[in-house]
């Protein structure tokens, strides 16, 4: 892969356990990932612009992101943060925006919400607090909740990120369903597609090809609002964690970030379109 221009990883994690303590209520336990470290992975990958987003295991401790976004500066390093919507005052959210905040997760599959009622009251609740600010809303769910939270997306005044292919998986039996629902979504032009965590989609399988027929699609249906993230540093597999103990610390993956971004270059229409993924959208929309 030959490119000429930085390119944005608008996904990327900093575990700093040793500084900040863990959330107890977590699914697994990482090892270290550093601002050195993921220096050395933007090297590594040619990114200029990063987007930092608080890891689950820091639960709503958003200090190690914004430990990240000061070291690397702000004019590189944004963060998105996660708070509780039902102690946190709009002015709080202010106030993280002044900080280089640009945005909230809510990362409600990996809480284990995801029953459709429940996460669209988890989502409005942030969007109350968000009032008076330009963040973004950024959310991990299953595509079905997803999909059946379309309305409520496009009813939203801001930006609205579906993180990790808005949890497309390519091994489901309503694959095609999924799809057509999927598009529906991406319809309304403040929902966001980010392409990250190709590995998820398809279950960890040694390459992305299962992603051949449906990426160019989505990329197709999002035009404009597709971005890219790497994942970084590549936290492990979900089935796995139920048989490990919190007190064993959970391997990091072994992902070839700069081969997935050949994936998303082989889904694009032409090297415009990929670097539209890579950076210019992302760009534009966290304010680099």
């Amino acid at each position: 892969m030959t490119t000429h221009f930085s390119i944005t990883d608008a996904h990327v994690h900093v575990f700093l356990p040793e500084k900040y303590p863990l959330t107890q209520v977590r699914s697994y336990t990482p090892g270290p990932a550093n601002v050195a470290d993921l220096e050395a992975h933007l090297e590594r990958i040619g990114a200029k612009n990063v987007v930092i987003v608080q890891p689950s295991p820091h639960g709503i401790d958003n200090r190690p992101s914004l430990t990240a976004v000061q070291d690397l500066g702000r004019d590189r390093a944004k963060c998105v943060c996660v708070i509780d919507p039902k102690t946190t005052t709009k002015e709080d959210v202010k106030a993280l925006a002044d900080l280089g905040v640009c945005g909230l997760r809510a990362n409600l599959k990996t809480a284990g919400i995801d029953a459709i009622d429940n996460a669209a009251q988890q989502l409005r609740d942030l969007d109350r607090v968000m009032m008076g600010t330009d963040l973004i809303l950024q959310v991990f769910l299953p595509v079905h909740v997803n999909i059946a939270l379309a309305p409520l997306f496009k009813s939203l005044g801001r930006p609205v990120i579906l993180d990790h292919f808005a949890g497309l998986k390519t091994s489901s039996p309503t694959l095609d369903t999924d799809m057509a629902g999927l598009a529906d979504v991406l319809s309304a032009s403040n929902v966001f597609l980010k392409v990250s965590g190709a590995c998820r989609v398809t279950d960890y399988a040694a390459t992305a090809v299962a992603l051949d027929d449906f990426a160019p699609d989505l990329f197709a249906t999002a035009r404009g609002r597709v971005i890219w993230g790497s994942d970084w540093p590549h936290t492990g597999k979900s089935a796995e964690r139920a048989k490990r103990p919190l007190s064993e610390v959970e391997p990091f993956l072994k992902i070839d970030d700069q081969k997935g971004l050949k994936d998303i270059q082989r889904w694009s229409e032409n090297n415009n379109h990929f670097q539209e993924i890579t950076k210019s959208t992302a760009d534009d929309l966290f304010g680099f």
